[in-house]
């Protein structure tokens, strides 16, 4: 079967339009199995430890285990996944058993979940059924729109924190850290011996940051977070801000029980008596609970005077929900810039534009926030955009990681047609 597998996917690799991939996958999808590969690779919390580079490493180690499918492969990698030398040891001796170079670097492929097809979760549920794949999400926050939004029955202002998303999933058997992607995050050595001492089956939402010892500017700390948080083994030095709770069963169902003054004040209640002072983990800073919106523009402008993101408003009657909610708003300061358009990029999964490349004052920047209309339209029709000038809304100007001025959080707005090179601005 594994043959079977390789020339379906070469199929799909090969075959260039969506519509034509999505007729592909219907027409195989009674292919004994094939679904199981897609669940395994393309679902974000199925996590192996392996890489290409990683399954090629000599191993002194004569111990291993036999596996006979590779539905035997994927369940032991799924489920030992520390990428250690019995692993590779075991993959290694599976792959020796395959007949041929194709299927040895399709099972590569599946193992280490990046087969190279041009397609994604959204193509194969669009193609399955929506649940195909369920999607890991977190409650994400809706703009908040002064006179536009209802906040009559109370809200609470929380520090905007400019962090990574992290949910903590605390099992019996300790806690598994888990980022916005559902990708899981590991080498939280510290975090998992603070969670260890806090209820068990519960959800922890929050961000991770840098302990700021060095009193780092709000951007500077963001970076220094970030490089903390992608270094591999240990990861050390972290917080973890805390802003919500409620039980796995409820995050798993979608939606809280209790609303967020409950949620609030169980918060409250274990930082009283299950956390310490010193402890890593901390509770997210409270501005303000009340109704009256005129406060807000007053604290907004606080924090941002301290170097801080902005705000989050909290609706007291609001629940938690996995997807992008009312109950929590965002209250921060965008700028835009019009800026000329000197390319486009592919996107990760091939044959549509997933970014578009911006000059800005001498330096390329890539801009997300393309609608699924636009990225199929500028990767046919480069010419529409490519030269053209484009308003793009950013928090900040900022630096890359090599020290080359770029923007945090650009996106798209509209391409300004009006416009010529001669009316690049900045602000």
């Amino acid at each position: 079967m594994i043959k079977t597998y390789a020339a379906i996917m070469n199929e799909l690799k090969n075959e260039s339009s969506r519509i034509g991939k999505e007729k592909l996958l219907k027409k195989y999808e009674n292919v004994p199995g094939l679904k199981d590969i897609f669940k395994f690779v393309f679902n974000p919390m199925i996590v192996t430890g392996l890489s290409k580079k990683k399954i090629e490493k000599k191993v002194n180690t004569s111990h291993k285990i036999e596996l006979e499918t590779i539905f035997d492969a994927m369940d032991f990698v799924k489920n030992n996944n520390t990428g250690n030398d019995l692993v590779i040891a075991t993959v290694q001796n599976f792959l020796n058993k395959l007949n041929t170079e194709e299927e040895k670097e399709f099972v590569k492929s599946v193992l280490v979940k990046d087969l190279p097809i041009g397609i994604s979760r959204t193509t194969l549920n669009k193609v399955y059924g929506k649940d195909f794949i369920k999607k890991y999400s977190v409650m994400l926050a809706g703009k908040y729109e002064p006179g536009k939004t209802d906040l009559s029955e109370g809200f609470n202002l929380t520090l905007k924190i400019d962090g990574n998303r992290a949910t903590v999933f605390n099992y019996e058997d300790g806690p598994k850290f888990f980022a916005r992607s559902g990708k899981e995050i590991e080498g939280l050595v510290e975090l998992e011996e603070e969670f260890k001492k806090l209820p068990k089956n519960m959800v922890y939402d929050g961000e991770l940051i840098a302990i700021n010892t060095n009193n780092f500017h709000s951007k500077d700390l963001f970076n220094v977070t970030q490089t903390l948080v992608r270094r591999k083994g240990p990861k050390t030095g972290l917080n973890f801000v805390m802003f919500d709770i409620l039980p796995i069963s409820e995050f798993n169902n979608g939606k809280s029980d209790k609303k967020y003054l409950e949620r609030l004040n169980d918060i409250k209640d274990m930082f009283d008596n299950n956390i310490s002072s010193d402890s890593l983990i901390k509770m997210v800073p409270v501005y303000y609970t009340g109704s009256d919106e005129d406060i807000i523009p007053e604290i907004l402008q606080d924090v941002e005077s301290q170097g801080y993101e902005g705000l989050m408003i909290n609706t007291l009657n609001g629940y938690y929900e996995t997807k992008r909610s009312k109950s929590i708003l965002k209250v921060k300061t965008f700028h835009t810039a019009d800026l000329l358009c000197v390319g486009i990029k592919e996107d990760i999964r091939g044959n549509r534009c997933g970014s578009i490349t911006v000059d800005y004052k001498g330096f390329k920047v890539d801009v997300a926030g393309l609608k699924d209309e636009q990225k199929d339209l500028f990767w046919k029709h480069p010419e529409i955009v490519v030269g053209k000038i484009i308003e793009v809304k950013y928090f900040e100007e900022s630096k890359n990681s090599q020290g080359s001025l770029s923007l945090r959080f650009p996106s798209f707005v509209r391409i300004r047609n009006d416009k010529t090179s001669e009316d690049v601005s900045y602000a």
